[in-house]
This record gives structure tokens, C-alpha cells and sequence, in this order.
């Protein structure tokens, strides 16, 4: 089974706050229309939160050519990319994400290599 790692690693993700954005460009279909120009999309609409959530394809200088991350032991590595996923609702079977997810304890999840024995 081949698996690809370093999917999370290509893409930059952005929340920021609905309302507001929505505001300032007059509609949602507007700021879609717009951001799409510039190659980010927005993914995700989130009335009860007040946030829109924006992706955009943007590889990590730190990604190697084989999909690994040049910074993974090293201090180096950004806290987001330690902090990963950092919540429940972070998590999801992403297929073409080299990584799963488990619940260790109430609160921790920990990710581990796909085919990897718990």
C-alpha cells in the first residue's frame, strides 16, 4: 500500500472572521470571485462561528521532494505544524494524508504513519 505523506504540507489555511469579510466585499459569492483570482478558495462558511475558512496551494520550503519534512526533530519546526491536528474537530480521514489519528487519552491525540502498528 502506498500512502502519500506531507498532504498538509502544501496548502495554507486561513480563518478569518465572516462578517466582517463578508462586509467589506458585499456578498460571499463576491470574496469567492475575488479571492479566486489569486488562487485561494474558500472552503468552509461557518455561520454559527462568525468564520470563513480560506485554503490556497502553497508548498512548504521545508518539504522535501520525497514528501518529507526537512524540520521534523528539529526545533526548527513551526508550532503549528507540532501542535497538529489541534483539536477534535481537527481531525478527519484525510486519503491522501500519510498520517492517521488516534485519542491516546481524553484531550491528547497523537499522529502516527498510516500502516504503522499502534
Amino acid at each position: 500500500m502506498s500512502f502519500l505523506w506531507g498532504e498538509c504540507c502544501k496548502r495554507v489555511n486561513i480563518t478569518v472572521v465572516r462578517d466582517i469579510t463578508i462586509q467589506q466585499h458585499g456578498s460571499l459569492e463576491e470574496l469567492e470571485l475575488y479571492l479566486s483570482y489569486r488562487g485561494i478558495r474558500v472552503v468552509v462558511s461557518d455561520e454559527k462561528r462568525n468564520q470563513l475558512y480560506y485554503s490556497m496551494d502553497v508548498l512548504c520550503s521545508e518539504l522535501t521532494q520525497d514528501n518529507q519534512c526537512r524540520v521534523h526533530d528539529s526545533p526548527m519546526k513551526p508550532l503549528i505544524c507540532l501542535r497538529f491536528p489541534s483539536s477534535k474537530e481537527d481531525i478527519e480521514d484525510i486519503p491522501d494524508c500519510g498520517y492517521g489519528f488516534q485519542h491516546d487519552l481524553p484531550g491528547l491525540v497523537t499522529a502516527r504513519r498510516r500502516g504503522t502498528p499502534l
